[in-house]
């Protein structure tokens, strides 16, 4: 585990010019490292609040749907609702695809450690689908499948903004993520997802 260092005030993002040179992933790996301390309080409030009930059972179906319940009913949403949603299907299904074959070798290679695996006060939970924490992928999906859904039915927009920020939340809530994290997710979803919409599915 990468020893962190003492972070003087205003120097979080500043990388040292003895690290300058490095190689840009190793140079990657140390501002994730500088951003864990930062992010690590937004982390532990969101888990705290778990131990409340209710609220932990919110963030484990939440997570539970995440780890693709919630794809099963979103595509009986749009065979009853669309008049061609094979295409919205085919091309959510081709987001996803991209974004997954780009998101393994990233998150390999940014290696960042879970805040449950980096704090001993913080638990896991749930079960975690694979090792490292940067980007969330289950942010990165559910972004990239709701774009063209959002495209074809435009009204669903409110629902699919607070799917996803509360897809974030509970991945917080988790211990699984920080914040860097899902936003990455949420970014990179957006950023395969929107071209594949808006070549496939124009109007």
């Amino acid at each position: 585990m990468q020893k962190l260092r003492r972070i003087e005030p205003g120097a979080a993002w500043r990388i040292p010019p003895a690290e300058a040179g490095v190689a840009p992933v190793a140079a990657w790996r140390t501002w994730l490292a500088r951003a864990d301390v930062l992010e690590m309080q937004a982390v532990r409030h969101s888990a705290g609040l778990t131990r409340r009930r209710w609220i932990r059972s919110l963030a484990l179906a939440v997570n539970l749907l995440g780890n693709g319940w919630i794809y099963l009913p979103l595509a009986a949403l749009l065979l009853h609702a669309l008049a061609r949603p094979w295409q919205v299907i085919g091309v959510a299904g081709l987001a996803v695809a991209i974004c997954h074959a780009l998101y393994a070798p990233i998150k390999r290679g940014c290696a960042r450690l879970r805040p449950f695996e980096k704090n001993p006060e913080l638990t896991g939970l749930a079960r975690v689908m694979d090792r490292y924490s940067f980007p969330s992928g289950h942010c990165m999906t559910l972004t990239a499948v709701l774009v063209p859904v959002v495209h074809a039915l435009p009204a669903m927009w409110p629902f699919a903004a607070a799917a996803v920020g509360l897809l974030a939340w509970c991945r917080l809530a988790a211990a699984h993520h920080y914040p860097s994290d899902v936003a990455a997710g949420i970014v990179f979803g957006m950023a395969v997802s929107l071209p594949c919409t808006s070549w496939l599915l124009a109007a």
